[in-house]
């Protein structure tokens, strides 16, 4: 069992942290999102409003228990390659006016599918030498904002396609990507060779360069690897 879920489970958290959460606590439950305050270090959970609680069908101590692992059980992983650069960040900066905003999806209790959320995280609180230790994330459901849920979703496949992708992007030269731009755009060889003030023939053999090069096997790949590299 982890130290910290000891330390937890023993309830020998500081007076102080849990002063701050017995303080803090009646003003989460107000709040119309979810308000989950972790400890800093693996962050485990150390306090979750009533709503998210409900929402992950867990008591407060049954999250204590999990520790880290709370968050592989109710969180896409994938997600966290975004996150924790962030997350280093704020502390580096320990900056109590800082904040970063984000998408993550969430499984709720009885639900097979992720919910999408926007969340925003900061530091909460800090010890007598100005070390942070606790941080404060509120959450708010998207699912029911027209649009926004798809739109997360595209962002999250566009955000993987990059990472799958960027280095064979980048064997790419200016030219090669110019003639991408068009191509993605529908243009015929003979149509990127006047847009570009090229020949048909050099116009050709670069799509068939940009095709070796990026694996492309259709015009629809083309317009994907365009759209995530803001050619278009």
């Amino acid at each position: 069992m982890h130290i910290y879920n000891l330390l937890l489970i023993n309830m020998q958290l500081s007076k102080a942290i849990q002063n701050k959460i017995d303080e803090f606590a009646p003003y989460a439950e107000l709040m119309p999102g979810v308000v989950v305050l972790h400890l800093i270090g693996d962050f485990p959970v150390v306090y979750m409003s009533s709503k998210g609680l409900k929402t992950l069908g867990v008591t407060l101590q049954q999250l204590i228990d999990l520790g880290p692992d709370y968050h592989s059980r109710f969180f896409n992983i994938d997600d966290m390659a975004d996150f924790l650069p962030k997350i280093e960040s704020l502390l580096r900066n320990n900056n109590a006016d800082e904040s970063f905003s984000y998408f993550q999806q969430v499984k709720c209790a009885g639900e097979k599918d992720w919910t999408w959320h926007i969340s925003s995280t900061r530091l909460f609180m800090w010890d007598e030498n100005g070390k942070p230790l606790l941080t404060i994330t509120t959450a708010i459901p998207i699912n029911q904002m027209k649009h926004i849920e798809a739109k997360a979703e595209r962002l999250l496949k566009e955000n993987n396609f990059i990472k799958q992708h960027i280095a064979a992007f980048a064997t790419l030269s200016k030219r090669e990507k110019a003639v991408l731009t068009e191509i993605a755009q529908g243009k015929t060889s003979i149509e990127v060779a006047e847009a570009l003030f090229i020949s048909p023939e050099t116009a050709q053999t670069h799509r068939r360069n940009i095709r070796a090069k990026l694996s492309i096997t259709n015009a629809i790949e083309f317009a994907e690897y365009a759209r995530a590299f803001d050619l278009i």
